[in-house]
C-alpha cells in the first residue's frame, strides 16, 4: 500500500491486491479484478520466491513442498491465469525470476534450485507455446542479492569478503541492477526475445 500510495501520487493508477499465489482461486480473483480495473495486462513480472535449505537427505516434504509451491507452481498459477487475456489481444510479455541456483549447484538447495532449474525450462516452453499467440516469455536468473531474503548470509561478514573475491565485479547484487534488464524484457525493446534466461549475476557464473 505504501508503494501504491507512492504511484498515485504520481498520477499512476494502481490496484494493490494481497493475493496467496499459491491458490489457484485466489489468482484467478485476482487477476480477474486486474482486468475489470484496467481493461487489459501487458506485462506479467513472477517474482514470488522463498528459500527452505537443508541437506537433501533431512530435507522435510513439507518444506520441499512449500517451496515448490512458491518458486514454480505459483508461476504456472498466475501465468495460466494472466495468458487468455494476452493471447486475444496477441501481444504481452512474461518475465518469470529464475536464478543461479537453476543453473548451478549449491549444496541445500534442492528444493530451490530444483524449482528455478524448472522456472528455466518451463519459459521455453510456454514462449514456444504462446510465442504464435503474440506473447513473449523470458527469464532472469540473478546471482546473489542483497535482499530480505538472503540478510540472514550477508550478516557473515567473512562469508561475504569470501564470496566477493569469487565475483569478477567484486560485488554482490543489489536490487537496483535488476531494474534495467526488467524494463527492457518489458519494453519493445525486446520484442523478438523469447524463451531466453538471462543471468544478472556479476559474472560468479563464469568462474
Amino acid at each position: 500500500e505504501r508503494h501504491a500510495r507512492t504511484l498515485r501520487a504520481g498520477a499512476g493508477r494502481v490496484l494493490a491486491q494481497p493475493v496467496d499465489v499459491t491458490n489457484q482461486p485466489a489468482v484467478r480473483r485476482a487477476v480477474r479484478s486486474a482486468l475489470r480495473r484496467f481493461g487489459r495486462i501487458d506485462i506479467l513480472i513472477n517474482n514470488a520466491g522463498i528459500w527452505d535449505g537443508d541437506p537433501f537427505v533431512k530435507l522435510k516434504p513439507s518444506a520441499w513442498t512449500r517451496v515448490i509451491d512458491t518458486d514454480l507452481t505459483s508461476l504456472f498459477h498466475v501465468s495460466q491465469a494472466v495468458a487468455p487475456s494476452m493471447m486475444r489481444r496477441r501481444y504481452g510479455k512474461i518475465i518469470n525470476i529464475s536464478s543461479t541456483s537453476g543453473i548451478l549447484v549449491h549444496p541445500e538447495g534442492a528444493a530451490y534450485g530444483s524449482a528455478k532449474a524448472a522456472v528455466i525450462h518451463l519459459t521455453k516452453i510456454m514462449a514456444v507455446e504462446l510465442g504464435p499467440h503474440g506473447i513473449r516469455v523470458n527469464a532472469i536468473a540473478p546471482g546473489l542479492f542483497r535482499t530480505d531474503m538472503t540478510a540472514d548470509v550477508f550478516a557473515d561478514r567473512a562469508w561475504v569478503a569470501r564470496r566477493t573475491r569469487g565475483i569478477p565485479l567484486r560485488r554482490f547484487g543489489e536490487p537496483e541492477d535488476l531494474e534495467g534488464l526488467v524494463v527492457f524484457l518489458a519494453s519493445r525493446g525486446s520484442d523478438y526475445i523469447t524463451g531466453q534466461t538471462i543471468v544478472i549475476d556479476g559474472g560468479a557464473v563464469l568462474v
